[in-house]
């Protein structure tokens, strides 16, 4: 069973940083587009990036009951309390 986990971790992982990647695409190729006709991908492709690097950091980082995390970002900040 410890291959198998450790392989589905590896697989989720690796798509993380491939949704990443394409987020990033998007983004570099809505940048032809006028901001004002691009605001609502644009603010998507955003919450996208924010919750990626929150499911990224929150599989890199050991959470032990009683701790805290803070996920700093561009735009702002979460905070995860594991209670005990």
């Amino acid at each position: 069973m410890k291959k198998e986990i450790e392989e589905l971790y590896d697989e989720v992982y690796e798509k993380l940083a491939d949704y990443h990647q394409l987020s990033q695409n998007y983004m570099s190729n809505l940048t032809s587009i006028p901001k004002n006709e691009r605001e609502e991908e644009t603010e998507k492709l955003e919450r996208i990036e924010f919750a990626l690097q929150a499911a990224k950091d929150i599989l890199e980082n050991m959470m032990t009951p009683g701790t805290k995390m803070t996920i700093m970002h561009q735009k702002g900040s979460i905070q995860i309390d594991l209670n005990e």
